[in-house]
């Protein structure tokens, strides 16, 4: 009983947390900007996105998935909070998750 109710607690926070993120459209990583503790990126055909700050956990991660796809020519998805706008000019919102595609 108690591996049933795990697995389906599992679900719920998988469900939920996908639910309230979107993802940007995927995109080659044109540039990247490390600025003091913060990482930033400039996907082509988007404007640019804040990554996170090097002192958040999974930052350093996500800037070292951003930087081979960008020696690779990999496109990358990059996810935030629901009711992110992809196409503006928004530094002020860390990023949930990077995908590497490809």
């Amino acid at each position: 009983m108690k591996k049933y109710c795990l697995a389906l607690l599992v679900i719920t926070v998988f469900l939920v947390s996908s639910a309230m993120a979107i993802d940007c459209p995927s995109a080659t990583v044109a540039n990247i900007q490390v600025e003091g503790n913060v990482i930033f990126v400039f996907p082509t055909g988007q404007n640019w996105h804040l990554v996170g700050s090097l002192s958040d956990m999974g930052t350093k991660e996500k800037y070292a998935a951003l930087l081979a796809a960008q020696m690779a020519g990999k496109q990358v998805t990059i996810r935030f909070p629901d009711g992110y706008n992809c196409s503006a000019y928004d530094l002020s919102i860390p990023s949930l998750m990077v995908r590497t595609i490809g």
